[in-house]
């Protein structure tokens, strides 16, 4: 331990997130302890880098002023959960493993899918990461009943609860979701939970190359039983080459399904621990440059795994999403750029998880349309009128 701040112990630790390097980082205990540090930061201006499980710091721009890290690592443990109601309550700092296996305990799943072993339950909605199960799953948001937050200005606040009704006014939930951690740091949430499948699965199949296997394998992520279908093309160490199914249902659901799979592609049943293994390999890059993710409607999934093979990236879309994942070595920052202006023009847009740190220099990795990002600048001075939570991360140069 070395020195203090706000009466909290701090640590050395390395973090390897874009922007400066930091060595001390505080890891509060309590919500009261989270509360005293952000009075204090916002006080003295001190910038600060949350963090949870830090599975996606390279996700997001670097920072900008930063002087200490706080971690709501701290803030772990499932402090109610109610069988009989399929929602739970847990601290921010819960890896999101824990939380599955509790709810599996009861014949409750967790729908939350987020790539890498450590994440947190607050990481995972300050990021709004999803994984292949998203097409069963939904979005983080879906799955938030209610938050606790502490703002900027050290003042611990809820909204929503743990039943639908008790959402009135603004779903300020959602504003949290996917904000980077710059407009508060959670300390724990109200989840729902979804009944476990009667029978569960996964199978892979070669990869059909022709246009016409790929347009088979969309209609068929759109069966009642497929959880996810991730399509994966190019060398990669996690998986080879080819389309991987989950599926989950009651045995007549996933009987069918599985019949109509087997009459368009020849199947191997493989663990579902493939499909974990596929979706954390996206947590990180693989020893690779750059890792992008693209979104764009089903129907144009096709081109945009065509522009990314061009550029001579590895491919892992998950089709009943619309979602393509790549990593690999580019030439230039302009090939990259290039990728997302295709994205664009599909109706779609295109997020930098990985890239070398000089091309970061005046780069969005979000790349928002200018209204959007002004309105998220307006809504941090808001929120965090003296700019110490995550500082630059969420709006470059901000």
């Amino acid at each position: 331990m070395i020195g203090a701040f706000a009466g909290i112990p701090a640590r050395t630790t390395e973090w390897h997130a874009p922007g400066p390097g930091i060595e001390n980082c505080l890891e509060p205990e309590s919500v009261e302890g989270i509360c005293s540090v952000l009075a204090e930061a916002s006080r003295d201006g001190v910038g600060l880098l949350v963090v949870g499980g830090g599975t996606r710091l390279g996700w997001a721009n670097p920072a900008e002023g930063i002087q200490l890290g706080l971690s709501t690592l701290g803030l772990a443990g499932v402090d109610v959960f109610e069988p009989d109601e399929g929602v739970l309550h847990a601290r921010a700092g819960t890896r999101v493993s824990e939380v599955q296996a509790i709810a599996a305990e009861s014949g409750w799943e967790l729908p939350l899918d987020p790539p890498g072993a450590s994440s947190t339950i607050g990481g995972v909605i300050a990021s709004a990461a999803t994984g292949p199960r998203a097409q069963t799953f939904g979005r983080v948001a879906d799955a938030i009943l209610g938050l606790e937050a502490v703002g900027a200005d050290g003042v611990a606040t809820k909204c929503g609860g743990r039943v639908v009704k008790n959402v009135t006014g603004y779903d300020m939930a959602k504003l949290y979701c996917g904000s980077f951690g710059t407009l508060g740091v959670l300390t724990g949430a109200w989840l729902r939970l979804r009944p476990m499948s009667q029978k569960h699965l996964a199978l892979s199949a070669p990869l059909p190359r022709e246009p016409v296997g790929f347009d088979v394998c969309r209609r068929l992520a759109r069966l009642t039983s497929v959880r996810a279908l991730v399509w994966v093309e190019g060398e990669c160490s996690d998986a080879d080459e080819g389309v991987y199914f989950e599926l989950g249902g009651s045995e007549a659901e996933v009987e069918h399904d599985l019949a109509a799979i087997g009459s368009c592609l020849s199947t191997t049943e493989i663990g579902t621990e493939r499909i974990d293994a596929l979706r954390d390999a996206r947590a990180s890059s693989q020893g690779q440059p750059v890792a992008l993710r693209a979104r764009v409607l089903g129907v144009d999934c096709e081109s945009m795994v065509g522009h990314i093979r061009e550029a001579g990236l590895v491919v892992a879309a998950d089709l009943g999403l619309g979602v393509v994942h790549a990593r690999g070595s580019l030439d230039s920052v302009e090939s990259l750029l290039a990728l997302r202006q295709a994205a664009v023009e599909l109706g779609g847009f295109a997020t930098f998880e990985h890239l070398p740190d000089d091309w970061r220099i005046g780069l969005d990795v979000f790349g928002e349309a200018q209204e959007t990002s002004d309105l998220a600048i307006e809504l941090k001075r808001r929120f965090d009128p003296w700019n110490i939570l995550n500082p630059g991360r969420f709006q470059a140069g901000s």
